[in-house]
């Protein structure tokens, strides 16, 4: 099996870079369901159908398909997905973010991949930090910040914001993590101990389960900014806060709103891995 063209059909400015890095390495790149664009280098702007006829492999967008509509950000025109497609991506190796959202095809979800997700943990934190940035009205430097979970994100995150200046505390679970946070410069407290944010300015929350509920928020006091970097539905109750007067949001897609020619880079080398991983054993590449 050869890998010599690779086709990705749809996406944001992720697609493009990871597009870009592609062809920095050596390999074709067509990208179908960019009609705004006349022109990106050596990258080849083409229509659906050609993608799929001379494509060897397939990149999705990493955001997933929506209902049956494969999304596109650089054109007017909407990717369906019909019969036609779906033979098609069932012959070649896919790659894409949430994979279970396009039925009948065996692709390779990048999201469940333990080294795609950190790797994408520093851009998710850069981009966490930038939302403060726009949304918090006073200095990262100074500001009593809580970082919720432990994980991939939460460890860079914390790190990130200590090295800003900010006197960081983070919620674990973990007696071991606590000692790793300690050892970092950094406060540590557990996570079922946690009933008020109202001594911190800014709370970021990376645990994918509804952490800061009804309970602590009618215990806070609503001038803390909430953001919620977890997965949807998010770990803050979202009504209660709207309610109550607070300034919470899920923050998502981070690094393509942030960070989009990192996180491009990141899909492709992970589709390079893959592909050696599966396939290197039958032909080099």
């Amino acid at each position: 099996m050869k890998f010599d063209t690779i086709a990705l059909i749809g996406g944001d400015k992720r697609q493009l870079f990871c597009a870009k890095a592609l062809s920095d390495y050596g390999y074709r790149v067509m990208l179908a369901g960019f009609d705004s664009l006349e022109s990106y280098g050596k990258l080849e702007l083409v229509d659906l159908d050609t993608a799929l006829s001379a494509g060897d492999v397939f990149i999705l967008p990493i955001t997933g398909v929506k209902g049956d509509v494969i999304p596109c950000n650089f054109s007017e025109k909407e990717i369906k997905i019909d019969n036609k497609l779906l033979i098609k991506l069932s012959d070649k190796p896919v790659f894409m973010g949430r994979a279970n959202s396009l039925s009948g095809i065996n692709a390779f979800d990048l999201l469940k991949r333990e080294d795609f997700a950190v790797k994408n943990a520093l851009p998710t934190a850069e981009g966490a930090v930038g939302v403060a940035l726009k949304s918090y009205e006073g200095t990262i430097f100074g500001a009593k910040i809580l970082v919720i979970g432990y994980g991939r994100i939460g460890k860079i995150l914390s790190k990130m914001l200590k090295a800003l200046g900010a006197d960081v505390t983070v919620a674990t679970r973990s007696s071991v993590n606590s000692a790793y946070i300690n050892c970092d410069g950094n406060k540590a407290i557990n996570t079922c101990e946690l009933n008020s944010i109202s001594e911190y300015d800014i709370v970021f929350n990376t645990a994918d389960a509804l952490v800061i509920d009804k309970n602590i928020l009618e215990n806070s006091d609503f001038d803390t900014l909430i953001i919620d970097l977890s997965s949807y539905p998010g770990g803050v109750d979202f009504d209660v806060a709207d309610k109550l007067g607070y300034t919470a949001f899920l923050a998502s897609a981070l690094p393509g709103k942030y960070s989009p020619l990192s996180a491009g880079k990141i899909i492709a080398d992970t589709v390079l891995t893959i592909i050696k991983e599966e396939y290197s054993w039958r032909k080099r590449i």
